[in-house]
C-alpha cells in the first residue's frame, strides 16, 4: 500500500460558520456553499501523508484520538474520498479503481459488528458467505477453518448473544477473512478488551495472519505497548501529519540513543580504589555517563551507566570484576515507545 501527499479536509459546522459571517443571514444553497469554500471553514484531518507499507509486514499507525487514523483507513477502504494526493492498494488507485481495491483488502473497523443476536456464530458467517457469493461447499469448509483458526470451533453453534466481547471480536475477524484477500486493516483491534483476550487477538494478528498466512496487516491504534509488541514498523500520526516512521526500536532511540544499566552491587564499602575505577569507566569510549549510588554510611550500593546502544556491557563488567566487585543484579532500561511518542508530539506541537 502507498499514499503520496494524502490530504483530507472536513467542513466545520455550517451553522456556526454562517452565524460568524458578518452581515450574513442567508440559508440558501449558494450562501452555504460559499461558506463551505471560505478559507478557515475546514478541519484538515490528513495533511500531506506519504507512506509505503511493504507486503507481508505488520504496520502500525499510532496517534491520539483525532489524529486522523480512522480517516486514513477509510480512504484506503474507499469509504471516503481524499481531497488531494494519491492512494494505492496493491497497485490499484483507490479513487479510480475502487472495485479492484475492495478485492484486495478487508477492514475491521471498530463499532461495526453486524451479527444477528439470535443466530449462531456459524449461521452468521454462512449469511455473510452467501452475500460474498461463496459456493456452499466452499463456504462451509472456509467457515470451519476460520472458527478453528480463531479458537471458536467449540462455541460455533452458540447464539451470538452469548458471546463475550473478545469472542465477538474474533467472529468479526472470521467474517473479514471469509474472502481471501492479501491485506487486512484494523482500527483499534483490542480496544475495550481484557488483557488475556487482547493478548489472544495480538497473537492472531502476529503469528497467524502475518507469519502463517503471509498477509499485510495495518493496525490503527493509540496503544503504544501493543504497537511496540507486534509491529514491524510504525508511523506516528499527529494532527494529520507523519512525525516519525521507522521500526519501534529505532523510534524509541530517537529521543535517547543510549541504553541505561542499573548495576546493583553486594554493598561493599566505597574506597579510593572505587574512585579510580569510576575514572577508568568514564574514560571508556562507549560510556556516556555514570552515577554511583553511595549511602551516607559509605556503602557502595549501585552504579547507573549510560552506554551507547551498540556498546557491549561485557567490557564494563570486566572492569568491575577486576576491582573485586560482586554484582547482585543488572537491569537494562531503554526508552519505551510511549516516551518517544510524547517527546515527538510535544516537539511537533512547539513547531
Amino acid at each position: 500500500m502507498e499514499t503520496i501527499n494524502l490530504v483530507k479536509r472536513y467542513p466545520t459546522s455550517i451553522k456556526k460558520a454562517i452565524q460568524g459571517r458578518p452581515g450574513s443571514h442567508t440559508t440558501s444553497f449558494k450562501g452555504i456553499f460559499e461558506v463551505i469554500l471560505r478559507r478557515g471553514s475546514f478541519i484538515t484531518a490528513l495533511d500531506g501523508v506519504t507512506l509505503q507499507i511493504k507486503k507481508g509486514e505488520i504496520f502500525g499507525l499510532l496517534g491520539p484520538n483525532g489524529a486522523g487514523k480512522t480517516t486514513f483507513i477509510k480512504i484506503l477502504c474507499t469509504l471516503i474520498l481524499h481531497d488531494e494526493g494519491e492512494a494505492y492498494v496493491n497497485g490499484f488507485d483507490v479513487r479510480k479503481e475502487p472495485s479492484q481495491v475492495l478485492r484486495n483488502l478487508q477492514a475491521v473497523i471498530g463499532g461495526s459488528i453486524g451479527f444477528e443476536w439470535r443466530l449462531t456464530a456459524r449461521q452468521g458467517l454462512e449469511f455473510y458467505a452467501s452475500l460474498y457469493g461463496l459456493p456452499k461447499y466452499e463456504a462451509r469448509k472456509k467457515i470451519d477453518y476460520l472458527l478453528d483458526f480463531t479458537g471458536l470451533k467449540d462455541r460455533a453453534d452458540d447464539m451470538y448473544q452469548r458471546y463475550s466481547s473478545g469472542m465477538r471480536r474474533k467472529l468479526v475477524l472470521c467474517r473479514t477473512l471469509l474472502q481471501d484477500v492479501p491485506i487486512v486493516l484494523f482500527d483499534e483491534p483490542t480496544v475495550g478488551l481484557d488483557p488475556p483476550t487482547s493478548a489472544e487477538i495480538r497473537e492472531l494478528l502476529r503469528d497467524k495472519l502475518s507469519r502463517d498466512e503471509g498477509k499485510t496487516v495495518l493496525i490503527s491504534t493509540h496503544n503504544m505497548w501493543e504497537a511496540q509488541e507486534i509491529c514491524d514498523r510504525i508511523a506516528i500520526l499527529y494532527r494529520g501529519k507523519i512525525v516519525a516512521c521507522d521500526s519501534p526500536d529505532n523510534i524509541r532511540r530517537l529521543i535517547r540513543p543510549e541504553t541505561v544499566y542499573n548495576i546493583t552491587l553486594q554493598s561493599p564499602k566505597f574506597n579510593k580504589e572505587h574512585e579510580k575505577m569510576l575514572k577508568d569507566l568514564q574514560e571508556m569510549a562507549g560510556v556516556k555517563n555514570l552515577t554511583p549510588r553511595v549511602t551516607p554510611e559509605g556503602v557502595f550500593q549501585r552504579l547507573t551507566l549510560y552506554l551507547d546502544k551498540n556498546y557491549s556491557l561485557s567490557s564494563v563488567l570486566k572492569v568491575l570484576f577486576s576491582y573485586g566487585l560482586e554484582i547482585k543484579s543488572v537491569d537494562a532500561r531503554e526508552p519505551d515507545l510511549e516516551e518517544a511518542f510524547i517527546a515527538l508530539t510535544r516537539e511537533e506541537q512547539k513547531e
